[in-house]
């Protein structure tokens, strides 16, 4: 595994261990799968299965089949990515997002600039932006005579996850520290039977929804939805017969998106801003200017975000969250590779030092913060010692049934899904009434490899085949679970 100069991070992993339980070696004892074996009930052959059951206790291995073995984690490389965040960043720690002023407020017009300054909140929402115009208008702000700055210096600003994905997938969006709604857009077309066509393009909380301006629609005659050519953010819709239809589409620029959406809402409550453009405060021409606060917004606690993070497995905020714990160490990453490197060296050393024989992390490869696509790689026995690492801080986030999830009771776990990869990481309670952790993942490597070489980013829809496999894979997990819980 490559890995970074060990003098960069030691006076972060002194601080790092204080946030972890001491974890002893996950013991290598040679326990047989049992010769009734599921897995090749449920059509899977030898080499597509691995997973590990052992104690959270001692680590010593209860049940183990290809566990040493590398899998695409797909989402379960989440788990890695919460326990080093809240190692680095801490349980309590939040993200703010503010607004800074450059000059006087006089008879309600900044004589300034004014900044909205991202803090790499991924839960920031319309109504977060709706807080801060709340305070602008508080302090007395109606007009702005200088520019409307957006700061996204905080992280870097990416356009989206992972390029093997296809375009309009939802779930593979721009990244920034300036994120809103979960960068995405909903488009929207209505073609009547008498009168012309009509797009529009909003951005969607929870409380509603907002026009967005920064995003842009136009309506095509037939086919896929591909981005328009000149720049991100711009789509064709497809026709549809009923005339009539919406879709979720990523947000490549989300500084940009952010902030216009802030300037509709300032302006829908009488505060006229210019339009938004990059900028920040302290350098370059602005350096000699002073800034002051105006309004701020803070995100829930970190704990509370990587539980729901966990839940509802969101990569925008698996990124950006695994972003801010990177540079808090190295204020210079600036890629996800670089970014989940770092932090995957992090853990691995933390595992070492914790550990009275040293895992074997050959192969172990973390791409991104999210598992998004198949750069990712981990052995089963790898993907157990950094779930153990987190110790109960982590375990306790985990989802189950209670948070809808298809799990029996009593186990709660990270889920991880692609086309032709399963994987599931988490503690379960037995019988017996001991609670034990596991790491399992399923995969058709073949037919994975075969889908990645024939990727068309036009298409969005998994192949029908793999829907199907996905099916077999969801009930060798139900068999297996039932069975372990059953059997100890």
């Amino acid at each position: 595994m490559p890995t970074l100069p060990f003098s960069r991070l030691r006076p972060v992993t002194r601080r790092f261990a204080l946030g972890f339980i001491v974890v002893s070696s996950l013991c290598r004892v040679a326990v047989a799968a049992p010769a009734d074996d599921r897995t090749a009930r449920e059509g899977f052959n030898d080499t597509s299965v691995g997973y590990i059951l052992f104690r959270l206790d001692s680590g010593a291995v209860v049940e183990e089949r290809q566990a040493d073995r590398l899998f695409v984690p797909a989402s379960v490389a989440k788990v890695p990515t919460v326990a080093a965040a809240l190692g680095v960043l801490g349980a309590d720690h939040r993200f703010t997002t503010r607004l800074r002023a450059t000059g006087p407020v006089d008879n309600g017009t900044l004589r300034g600039d004014l900044v909205l300054e991202g803090g790499g909140d991924p839960s920031l929402s319309s109504d977060s932006l709706g807080d801060l115009v709340e305070g602008l208008r508080a302090a007395g702000v109606m007009r702005v005579a200088g520019r409307f700055l957006y700061d996204t210096s905080l992280l870097p600003e990416l356009p989206e996850i992972d390029p093997g994905q296809p375009w309009a997938a939802p779930y593979n969006t721009g990244i920034g520290a300036l994120s809103v709604n979960f960068n995405r857009a909903q488009l929207a077309w209505t073609r009547p039977t008498n009168g012309p066509a009509t797009a529009s393009v909003w951005s969607v909380a929870d409380s509603g929804r907002t026009a967005l301006d920064s995003v842009t629609a136009a309506l095509a005659p037939s086919g896929a939805v591909p981005p328009l050519p000149g720049g991100p953010d711009r789509w064709l819709l497809p026709a549809k017969p009923d005339g009539n239809g919406r879709l979720w589409v990523p947000v490549a620029r989300p500084g940009l998106a952010t902030a216009s959406l802030f300037r509709r809402l300032a302006g829908e409550a009488g505060v006229a801003l210019p339009a938004p453009q990059p900028g920040r405060i302290g350098g370059g021409k602005d350096a000699d200017k002073a800034a002051r606060a105006l309004a701020s917004v803070d995100s829930p606690p970190l704990s509370e975000l990587a539980r729901s993070l966990l839940r509802y497995s969101n990569n925008l905020s698996a990124e950006m969250i695994g972003l801010a714990a990177a540079r808090r160490i190295d204020p210079t990453v600036d890629r996800l590779g670089q970014s989940a490197l770092l932090l995957q060296t992090l853990l691995a050393r933390q595992a070492d030092a914790e550990r009275a024989g040293k895992p074997d992390w050959q192969g172990l490869r973390l791409a991104n913060h999210s598992g998004l696509g198949t750069g990712s790689l981990s052995t089963p026995r790898q993907m157990a010692a950094l779930l153990r690492l987190g110790g109960p801080g982590l375990w306790a986030l985990l989802p189950g049934e209670e948070d809808g999830k298809a799990l029996p009771p009593g186990v709660h776990a990270k889920t991880g899904t692609l086309s032709y990869v399963k994987g599931l990481a988490g503690t379960l309670d037995a019988a017996s009434g001991q609670r034990l952790g596991f790491v399992l993942f399923i995969t058709d490597a073949a037919r994975r490899r075969a889908l990645d070489a024939a990727l068309d980013r036009r298409v969005t829809e998994p192949p029908p085949e793999a829907r199907a496999w996905a099916s077999r894979a969801r009930a060798l997990q139900s068999g297996l679970l039932a069975d372990w819980m059953a059997r100890y």
